[in-house]
């Protein structure tokens, strides 16, 4: 090899190395190249996770992978989400990825095309409640909106001790009273106004009017209900996953021209079960771009229940009370 080949050969290794540099370091700092923009960006990420797992994951109609995922360098815009799985409903969702952030959907429910209803009792009586069905015992404590003060009390199951709850009277009415498992407390009015109490100055506060149903989530986080038409969402707490959330945001979750007839929350908290019509049907939380909303079976019920025992959906109807699992 002569010398003039040889620096030859070394002068084209140095302008590569002088042009491949800057490449690499922009490709180690999360940078790749816009075409469209025609300039290098820096890159974003996108994590996805479902129930059931193992789903696939179509981005702007490519596949990808399997949930859950973590899909790095992506380029800063919109992309539209496909989570498909055979014998479940597909999930849609547009989602933006920016610059240097991770734009997270981790609460993905896929809902099964056909699940497998079970009849658990039959001839039901009139009189029959799912509620007392699953909830047979006696709580040790009873909180009670005491008359004519309208203040509210604990009192454990026996009457001997009395705790005075809140310090200024509610509006004279009849009242049921909720509590979260951490002793958040809400009331319902005949005159179908709902209040919550504030902790801190023991006082209750108008939350909404033509109430019909409350429940709070079993995470503590959350106030579910319903007007004859609307779903609503009241935020007890900070939600920093996404999409974040404020103590005290209400959102509205679906409004409709049929009357809801029955609501309660799905165990992941963040979905709610609702009955209309001769459906019932599932809706998540999640309000980005559009939300996915699912018709679970076709069922008359005005009675409905969430079992996180088996974490399965029992309903009545016609004097039957069925279970159907959503994770089949």
């Amino acid at each position: 090899m002569t010398r003039r080949i040889r620096r030859i050969i070394l002068y084209s290794t140095i302008l590569f190395f002088i042009l491949a540099t800057p490449t690499m370091l922009l490709y180690a700092w999360g940078y790749s190249f816009d075409w469209q923009a025609k300039k290098p960006v820096l890159t974003g990420g996108l994590y996805l996770k479902s129930i059931p797992k193992k789903t696939d994951v179509y981005l702007n109609n490519k596949l990808k992978e399997e949930t859950p995922v973590f899909i790095k360098r992506l380029l800063p815009k919109d992309y539209q989400i496909k989570i498909t799985k055979s014998g479940f409903h597909d999930w849609y969702k547009k989602l933006k990825v920016e610059s240097r952030l991770v734009t997270e959907a981790k609460n993905i429910l896929l809902i099964p095309l056909s699940p497998q209803i079970k009849i658990i009792r039959e001839n039901l009586t009139e009189d029959f409640s799912l509620e007392e069905f699953f909830n047979p015992e006696e709580s040790d404590s009873v909180l009670y909106i005491q008359q004519p003060s309208y203040i509210l009390y604990r009192s454990n199951s026996n009457n001997l001790t009395q705790e005075q709850i809140s310090s200024t009277p509610l509006p004279a009415q009849k009242y049921q009273v909720f509590a979260s498992d951490n002793q958040k407390i809400a009331a319902l009015g005949n005159n179908q106004k709902l209040y919550l109490l504030n902790p801190e100055t023991k006082t209750f506060e108008l939350i909404s009017q033509n109430i019909q149903q409350v429940e709070f989530s079993r995470d503590n986080k959350k106030l579910l209900y319903a007007t004859p038409s609307e779903i609503w969402v009241y935020y007890l707490e900070d939600i920093l996953e996404q999409p974040n959330k404020k103590a005290g945001d209400k959102e509205l979750i679906t409004r409709l021209s049929q009357k809801i007839k029955q609501v309660l929350w799905y165990k992941t908290n963040e979905h709610i079960v609702f009955s209309v019509g001769q459906n019932i049907k599932i809706i998540e939380l999640d309000g980005r771009d559009q939300r996915n909303i699912f018709d679970v079976i076709q069922a008359n019920t005005e009675q409905m229940i969430f079992n996180p025992k088996d974490d399965k959906l029992y309903f009545v109807e016609q004097e039957k009370l069925s279970a159907i699992s959503l994770e089949e």
